[in-house]
């Protein structure tokens, strides 16, 4: 059967070759932190994690894992890695499939183990940060939130300025965002037809849209117009710069409380009631109903986005640049210094994650 399957989907092949399946222990953690932690551990290649907190989600929540994968493949490997979104689109069409290539644990491990050793490109995410949320294009969000579908699909059938073109493809694709518009009218379809009209590579095109199906999330909508200023060739990739791992009493690392989970808002705000640089700045330049959400936010781009093997292309890091100095969505008086007061504080939001 492996062989019908891979000559009439060749994505298939990496789940017909021979693989020890892995035999791992599930974490004793709730879903949340398990969702959390397959996808940091993906990030910094760590399998071992990734594999753990997949058969966690896997034993607790099957169908919450299965949207994850198709999630992180399009926000952690990105088109840094097409055959790895192949791959994971192709194994996550049925649970029926999945059986013919050894049963869901089978190919969920393949799955998780080919993100982790795959290069990253974090570039859609910050792309949908920076239009969501940064400051300096308030009056572009504004403005192209009062028109209507057919002028959204004709600015993408014309391939503007990246930038306007995203926005135009969430209105009109009508997936749910921070900047999402009711009533007025959508088409997820138009839009990824309206892309294959503008010339961008119809094979990504298809892969997006069946990851806007699994996930209807945002990020698969914005991939493929990244692809249109992605260079040809290999591109270079290298490892992000990570503080010191810290485990917690329980065996996780603490980097995967983040504030998705009960635990890991619990542990920022307490944080924010110690006396520290990051909580004296965000004290004195942040009102108290946004002071959470630009420390959960800080504290994501100073540790849980990074990534080993980090592709490096020009949009790429002009995007994470925005994304890094855009995310909180205010007018700061020195967003880069208060990322660094977080790196220096960061052993002592791990004291508080520790007993976590």
């Amino acid at each position: 059967m492996h062989d019908l399957f891979t000559a009439a989907d060749p994505a298939l092949q990496p789940l017909a070759s021979d693989y020890e399946v892995p035999t791992v222990e599930p974490l004793p953690v709730s879903s949340y932190i398990a969702a959390s932690a397959v996808q940091k551990a993906i990030r910094r290649g760590n399998t071992d994690l990734a594999l753990r907190a997949a058969a966690t989600l896997l034993k607790s929540d099957p169908a919450k894992l299965w949207r994850r994968l198709c999630g992180i493949v399009f926000e952690d490997v990105g088109l840094a890695s097409v055959d790895t979104i192949r791959l994971v689109m192709a194994a996550t069409r049925s649970k029926s499939l999945r059986e013919e290539f050894g049963g869901e644990w089978a190919v969920a491990s393949r799955l998780v183990e080919q993100m982790a050793i795959s290069p990253k490109c974090r570039s859609t995410d910050d792309l949908l940060w920076t239009i969501a949320q940064h400051h300096e294009l308030n009056d572009l969000r504004a403005s192209l939130a009062g028109i209507d579908l057919p002028e959204h699909l004709s600015r993408i059938r014309e391939r503007g300025a990246v930038l306007g073109l995203s926005l135009s493809v969430l209105h009109a694709s009508g997936v749910r965002w921070t900047g999402h518009v009711t009533g007025k009218s959508t088409s997820a379809a138009a839009t990824f037809d309206a892309m294959r009209v503008a010339g961008i590579n119809p094979q990504i095109v298809t892969l997006a849209e069946q990851g806007f199906r699994r996930t209807r999330e945002a990020l698969p909508v914005l991939l493929p117009l990244l692809s249109l200023a992605l260079p040809s060739g290999v591109l270079p990739a290298q490892d992000d710069e990570f503080p010191p791992v810290v485990i917690g009493h329980n065996g996780l690392p603490t980097y995967v409380y983040d504030a998705f989970s009960w635990e890991g808002k619990s542990a920022l705000s307490r944080f924010l009631k110690r006396n520290t640089t990051t909580g004296r700045w965000l004290r004195r330049y942040v009102p108290a109903e946004r002071r959470m959400a630009v420390l959960s936010g800080g504290v994501f781009v100073v540790e849980g986005s990074l990534c080993r093997q980090r592709v490096e292309w020009p949009c790429a890091a002009t995007l994470r640049w925005l994304a890094s100095s855009g995310y909180h969505g205010m007018k700061l008086s020195d967003p880069a210094g208060f990322l660094d007061m977080i790196r220096a504080d960061l052993p002592k939001l791990d004291e508080v994650r520790h007993d976590l």
